[in-house]
């Protein structure tokens, strides 16, 4: 009887324990994902400017520059304001990334959205991912690779078949 008493304890304390120490959940969490796999998931990726919203989560932006896509004159749905919508302000600079749903351009918190005043270090590898100059800069070290494999060989060749 005893030992009925204190297993009946031991599993009551360790049911309990998860009121004890709760563990914080998140409505909206999100993974942190590298610059590489934003852009991947992202249909678009531009900076601009809100230049309105509405209470339905539509957005218009005056687009500075873009990575990647085509955004159409701006628009993105950011969702009806809550736990995991995003809310721009109007006026700010913004870095966005949005993903096609329905023919409509969308975004939410877990896209990477960021002010520009924040987002210094994702421009900078945004720039060196779309910089068509940047993968030019490995070509000439290419080329001398193979030249000089190419002559290696050569020579190993030719010494094989003067021995």
């Amino acid at each position: 009887m005893r030992k009925m008493v204190l297993l009946t304890l031991l599993f009551t304390m360790m049911v309990n324990s998860g009121y004890l120490f709760p563990t914080k959940v998140f409505a909206c969490s999100c993974m942190e994902l590298s610059i590489e796999e934003k852009v991947d998931i992202a249909s678009t990726i531009f900076k601009g400017t809100l230049v309105s919203k509405d209470t339905q989560g539509e957005n218009q932006f005056r687009i500075d520059k873009v990575w990647k896509g085509d955004p159409a004159e701006g628009y993105v749905f950011s969702g009806i304001f809550g736990m995991c919508g995003t809310e721009f302000e109007e006026g700010n600079d913004y870095l966005v990334y949005t993903s096609t749903s329905k023919g409509v351009e969308s975004t939410s918190i877990c896209s990477g959205n960021k002010l520009i005043a924040d987002a210094g270090e994702d421009i900078q590898a945004l720039d060196r991912l779309f910089d068509p100059s940047s993968k030019m800069r490995y070509t000439p070290f290419l080329l001398f690779t193979f030249v000089v494999a190419g002559a290696v060989l050569w020579m190993v060749i030719y010494k094989r078949k003067k021995t």
